[in-house]
């Protein structure tokens, strides 16, 4: 059994913490945020697609009170809300969940794994050969194993691997939350009693929208391609609340569908800026300090894997780990590296893939457009032939 610290209660570092536990592992999480602000968090929608659900339901993990399976995305014309066809898991199934309450159902199964998860502990670096946690209060926390879950702006790695740099892409989106019952047209009830999620395709963006039955809300989310820092009101927050909703129903005018009534009701958005990490090392040279989720692999949203991937890091991790005790130094070492060599390639893919995927979203009006629209319904009128 080792002794785990893991910096960060996000969801790679909960998922892990749970799926360490499982395997009979000790397991000490440190998040910086007090329990209070943990528990009352907001968050956007993720998608937990068939790769995620297929690990959780091995797992035993019901979150079907907070998440609902979405059967896929109706594809839309941006000026009319016309339907282009809809993109359907090829296998299993996937499932829509508020951030937030995914990572409060995460906590409550590696609470109940017998995980100790301690709020309000900020850590400021990590030292490899010992290994330990470095709090920022002075104290250090000494363990077998050092996981660094801690986000895009990661203690860890910076203290391990300080040359790794961040891109602070040009995308960023515009997140905000609608009740039902402020949605009154039969677009936007015909949109929020199906439990696909919904994207609007336009010139630079894509508008991703899905209902939350357990929270009786409309998710949406406008994605911009280009939104350049002369564009930026606050250019220096990656993530700030806009209460001027003036921007966006510029932005949006030539939208149609339920577009124009949503942003009627908008009292404000959350702007996130995205940041991407390529870190072409993950692990400390001895093995006993390992990178996971986005703190090594952040990446932009446009193929709805962030979360899946911090879910396959987990599960990865607990597999190479299951059997491994604290005098196995050797075999620690050699294990760190195989979860490089086998989850590094994987998420360079998912890196190439979502670049790809929102440069097709977001194609100006012309030839390329009518190609990827003439595409997608061909797809939809292939199923319905399939299906008769």
């Amino acid at each position: 059994m080792l002794n785990v610290a893991i910096a960060g209660a996000g969801v790679t570092g909960l998922v892990t913490a749970f799926a360490l536990a499982r395997y009979g592992h000790s397991v000490d999480v440190y998040e910086r945020k007090p329990e209070d602000v943990f528990a009352n968090e907001g968050g956007a929608g993720i998608q937990l697609q068939p790769n995620a659900m297929r690990v959780l339901d091995t797992w035993g993990i019901d979150i079907s009170d907070v998440a609902h399976v979405s059967g896929g995305v109706v594809m839309r014309r941006y000026s009319t809300g016309e339907s282009l066809g809809v993109v359907e898991p090829a296998i299993g199934y996937q499932m829509y969940v508020l951030r937030s309450d995914f990572r409060r159902a995460m906590l409550a199964k590696a609470l109940a794994a017998g995980v100790r998860v301690h709020f309000g502990t900020d850590v400021a670096g990590v030292d490899a050969l010992l290994p330990a946690l470095l709090l920022k209060d002075g104290v250090t926390i000494r363990a077998d194993l050092v996981i660094g879950a801690d986000g895009i702006r990661s203690k860890v790695r910076q203290s391990l691997f300080p040359s790794i740099k961040l891109e602070l892409r040009p995308e960023c989106t515009f997140q905000m939350q609608l009740p039902f019952s402020a949605l009154k047209s039969q677009t936007a009830r015909q949109i929020i009693s199906d439990p696909l999620a919904t994207i609007f395709l336009g010139p630079g963006t894509g508008i991703v929208m899905s209902p939350v039955p357990s929270r009786k809300i409309l998710d949406l989310q406008f994605l911009m391609t280009d939104y350049g820092w002369d564009k930026d009101m606050n250019p220096e927050r990656w993530n700030t609340f806009v209460p001027d909703m003036t921007y966006l129903r510029q932005q949006y005018k030539e939208f149609g569908g339920i577009i124009p009534e949503t942003l009627s009701l908008g009292k404000g958005a959350w702007k996130w800026r995205f940041v991407e990490c390529v870190a072409p090392t993950w692990v400390s040279q001895n093995g006993r300090v390992i990178l996971a989720g986005d703190a090594v692999h952040a990446m932009v949203p446009y193929a709805g894997q962030g979360a899946g991937m911090c879910v396959e890091d987990a599960a990865v991790l607990a597999e190479l780990f299951r059997n491994i005790s604290p005098l196995d130094g050797a075999r620690i070492q050699v294990l760190a590296k195989m979860y490089q060599q086998l989850r590094k390639p994987r998420t360079d893919r998912c890196h190439r893939r979502a670049k790809y995927v929102g440069v097709s979203w977001a194609l100006p009006d012309g030839k390329m457009q009518q190609k990827r629209d003439a595409a997608l319904r061909r797809a939809m009128d292939n199923k319905s032939e399939l299906r008769r």
